[in-house]
Formats: C-alpha cells, structure tokens, sequence
C-alpha cells in the first residue's frame, strides 16, 4: 500500500509534467513556439497561491458543528504530527523524549483536544495509527504516543482518548469508528480534519451510514486577494499539490464506491 502510494503521489505531481514537457522541448524541433507558451501557463497557474486559494474555497464544505451540542465523541482523523520528522531523526540525543513536532494539520488535533477539554465532547476518537516508513534505516513512529504529549500539555486525561481501531488511511478510520460506535451505542460524534479533506472524509462516513457532525479546521484565510496571490512561489506549488491529491483521492475512491456524494 504504501509502494502504490509514493507510486500515486509521483504521477499526480504536476512538476513531473512540467519536466516531461522540458524534456520534449529538448528533443523536438516541432511546434516548439506554441508548446513553450503551453508550458509557460501551466507553470503559471499551478504555482501562483491563488490557484489554491480559489480550489480549496470550491471544494470546502461548511460546517454543521453546534456549539450548543455536547457530543459524546469527537474523531479526529490521523495525520495530525509530524511523524516523518520523528522517523528520520528519533536517534537524536538532544531531542526531548516529550516532544511533538508539529505540522500545519496538528490545527485539527488541537480543535478536538479544545473540544474534549471545554467539555464540548465527551471523549477523544483517534486511529491507532503507526507511521512505517520504505527506509528501515528510520524508526517507526505510533502518532497517539506523540499525541499524548499533547494531551498532557493541554491538562487532560489520557483516559479520554479512545484508539477505537488500528488504521492506514481515510477508509480503514470510518470503518473503525463505524464499529466502535455500534459497539457503545454512541450517536452524538463530531468529525474534525482539514477543510480540503473534509468532502472526502464526511463522505466515507456518510456511505458507511455515519451521519457525524463536521468541523473542518485549516480553512481558507479570509479577507481580500493581494497582489502576492498572483505570484508564483514555492508555497504556491506546494498547496496546488495539496489540492490535486484531494481531488484526486476523491475521484479515486468515488470510482471505488466507497464514498457517498
């Protein structure tokens, strides 16, 4: 799974196609004019933040979380640390042993640790969610480990966090939470994870009967377009990325038909 995963991230990689027009230019002498303004474009687009910008306002869903609702669990989806960083640098002597490396989506973690501490939900719903990396020169890091460091800084108990099942991806989460719940007869949940996740997210759920109110975290800034917006930059690049393995992994689990629209 994970082979045919870096195998998918290569091919939805619009650099890859970018470099593959290059080296087209470099060995064709034909239409040479027309295919450079081609190029031209495509890097533009995919590498100016506003691409993203206007994907991520599209694609998001909004959210059906009521304050006045006290849920009996809050799911947070995986993917909230930086395992990768944890994996390639675990034999570090001067890194504290309560110490959890943080990345853009760990907002999402921190809106479930929010919830469960103001008393908004009344435990924490996470995967049992192992990072393995290819290289076995790099250790193998249990993300809910690292997440109850957290949880300690933040003052809860580590008794509300519930790992109902060991997952890998999206699916194997709604499915695990799908059992845990008719398992303890729990009907109020809360689905938290990142606004360009949650369409994909929510509807899994939804085709696994799961009707879970949602609160997406990582939304869109709000506020006017800037002139920086229309510049190219690496961060652009990166967050369209973002955006195509979004639509993608939809598409691709849509075709499945393990998700309901």
């Amino acid at each position: 799974m994970q082979i045919l995963k870096y195998i998918a991230l290569v091919l939805i990689n619009p650099l890859v196609y970018l470099f593959a027009g290059m080296m087209f230019l470099v060995f064709t002498k034909k239409s040479r004019k027309v295919f450079i303004i081609f190029l031209t474009l495509y890097f533009y687009v995919f590498s100016i933040p506003f691409t993203a910008y206007a994907i991520a306002k599209l694609w998001g869903i909004a959210d059906t979380y009521r304050p006045e609702e006290k849920y009996e669990a809050a799911v947070v989806l995986a993917g909230v640390l930086n395992v990768e960083w944890h994996s390639q640098n675990a034999s570090l002597f001067y890194v504290p042993k309560d110490y959890a490396q943080t990345i853009s989506t760990t907002e999402r973690i921190l809106a479930g640790l929010y919830f469960v501490k103001t008393g908004h939900a009344g435990q924490l719903l996470l995967g049992d969610w192992t990072y393995r990396p290819l290289n076995k020169s790099y250790a193998a890091i249990n993300e809910p480990e690292k997440v109850k460091i957290l949880m300690a800084s933040q003052g809860i108990d580590e008794s509300k966090l519930v790992l109902y099942a060991k997952v890998d991806r999206t699916l194997d989460e709604a499915r695990g939470v799908k059992t845990y719940v008719r398992r303890t007869q729990i009907r109020k949940i809360l689905l938290i994870t990142s606004w360009l996740h949650m369409r994909r997210a929510a509807a899994m759920f939804r085709h696994l009967g799961l009707k879970p109110d949602i609160f997406s975290t990582n939304k869109p800034q709000a506020g006017r377009l800037s002139f920086g917006h229309f510049i190219p930059s690496a961060n652009g690049v990166l967050d369209t990325f973002d955006c195509i393995y979004e639509l993608a992994g939809y598409a691709f689990y849509y075709a499945k038909g393990d998700l309901q629209y």
